[in-house]
């Protein structure tokens, strides 16, 4: 089937397009409404596709496999991002951090493998912990990853992304060490009560020295990554797994406050 004007190149159908690339109608349509492919018609006004959307669609499809979200993948593909090479850094070390967890999995069901043909059975408590170090905390990463995309893609545009990105932040679900000491020691001072302590305004201190790292001192940026943080927290989901809270959250803003009262911090 060939585009009005168009009887020496090859196009696919629909159909045929969907076979070759191995995608559904449903994502051809999706990726049409958000500009990212622009199939040509027919004099009878059916879609087809031609060299030039096949590739592109090849693009797309390879930038959607390195985990890039659709409104990224257009921003790439336009010319918007100012540092591929940076995103594809970051997105490296995601799948290098997926992959550690995976040989871990496979760690512990080799240990379970071995511990039952000595013993010729596993415990209640063995079985229990296997399942929730393995399939349990796969499902509950991937339930927090889409809980975190979707608030996030209320609050972040596609610049911001790259901006956290380009100061080392991929997202606010990756592990990190010292924000998970600072949770510890900011639910210590919590139980003292006195945001305006010197522990307490020191703890802001370095709380936010480490927001402001990632957003780049940007006062909208971070307050669009408070906007997120909070409505993270509002999630019961999040909740439960979350070593922070709102309560946390503000908490250090008046210890922030008191920081910058006292001079220990300059006002934004």
């Amino acid at each position: 089937m060939q585009p009005t004007g168009r009887q020496t190149r090859p196009y696919l159908t629909v159909t045929e397009t969907c076979r070759r690339l191995g995608v559904s109608r449903k994502a051809l349509r999706l990726y049409e409404a958000q500009g990212l492919v622009r199939p040509e018609r027919t004099q009878s006004e059916w879609r087809v596709y031609g060299p030039a959307q096949i590739a592109r669609l090849h693009q797309i499809l390879a930038l959607k496999r390195f985990g890039f979200p659709l409104n990224r993948v257009a921003e790439i593909l336009n010319d918007k991002v100012p540092d591929i090479s940076r995103l594809l850094e970051v997105h490296e070390k995601v799948v290098k951090s997926e992959l550690e967890r995976l040989q871990r999995a496979a760690r512990l069901l080799g240990a379970a493998r071995t511990k039952l043909a000595a013993q010729g059975d596993l415990s209640t408590n063995d079985l229990i912990f296997l399942t929730k170090e393995t399939i349990m905390n796969e499902k509950r990463s991937e339930a927090l990853n889409e809980i975190y995309e979707e608030i996030a893609a209320r609050h972040l545009t596609g610049v911001d992304r790259v901006s956290l990105e380009r100061n080392g932040v991929s997202a606010i679900l990756q592990p990190d060490s010292e924000w998970a000491s600072l949770h510890e020691e900011a639910r210590r001072l919590m139980k003292a009560g006195d945001p305006e302590s010197i522990e307490a305004m020191d703890l802001a201190k370095r709380w936010m020295e480490k927001v402001f790292q990632a957003t780049g001192s940007d006062p909208g940026l971070t307050q669009k990554i408070r906007n997120v943080a909070r409505d993270l927290h509002d999630d019961p989901t999040f909740q439960k797994a979350s070593s922070s809270s709102n309560v946390m959250m503000d908490f250090v803003q008046k210890a922030y406050g008191a920081a910058i009262e006292s001079g220990l911090m300059p006002k934004p």
